[in-house]
């Protein structure tokens, strides 16, 4: 497992950097593909002077592994919090991620065990434009099906996924609604 230790605004100490990647390491005994030398985790840890409930420190560990993408983002008090906090959501995905039985490999095609990292993307006004904080594109896609999304959405702990239906090939979105169950937002092609 390769570790690479990011910051933004604030100095990491020696110790620090030493805390983060024992925690760190400490996620391959929950799945041997994390050990796996083609695992990369990268953590970033910002400190943000906006923020006014105390919680100025934020730790992003995002973790590379075979077919798949884990992330959790986390905001506390010290480092040392936020490592903890991102590390205990981490082992809830892996637990996840390692009991998923149909994934694609990079071609597309589906094989056991794994999964597929995808996409985000935005078309607002120029009005939103202004508000716009980050944006991602991805142009190699491959097309998906929607319980696959859906795992993949989880996997990252966000609250919806884009991707491309594989039994419909449209755009679609998939988003976990308010009493749990998840929804569908597909965008239909229409000729000009």
């Amino acid at each position: 497992m390769q570790i690479q230790i990011f910051s933004h605004m604030l100095n990491v100490g020696d110790n620090q950097k030493e805390y983060i990647e024992e925690k760190v390491n400490n996620l391959s005994k929950y799945e041997e593909r994390v050990a796996d030398e083609a695992t990369s985790v990268r953590v970033d840890v910002e400190y943000d002077t906006n923020k006014t409930d105390g919680n100025k420190i934020s730790t992003q560990i995002t973790m590379y592994v075979p077919n798949a993408v884990i992330r959790a983002e986390v905001r506390g008090v010290t480092i040392e919090e936020t490592v903890d906090l991102a590390v205990d959501k981490l082992k809830k995905q892996i637990e996840r991620y390692k009991t998923k039985k149909h994934r694609r490999d990079k071609e597309g095609k589906w094989i056991p065990e794994s999964t597929l990292e995808t996409l985000s993307g935005n078309s607002l006004s120029q009005e939103e434009i202004e508000q716009i904080v980050k944006r991602k594109k991805y142009d190699n896609l491959h097309p998906m099906k929607e319980q696959e999304a859906i795992e993949q959405m989880e996997l990252l702990g966000h609250d919806f996924y884009a991707f491309v239906n594989d039994d419909t090939d449209l755009f679609t979105v998939v988003y976990k609604r308010q009493n749990g169950d998840y929804g569908l937002i597909e965008l239909e092609k229409k000729e000009y």
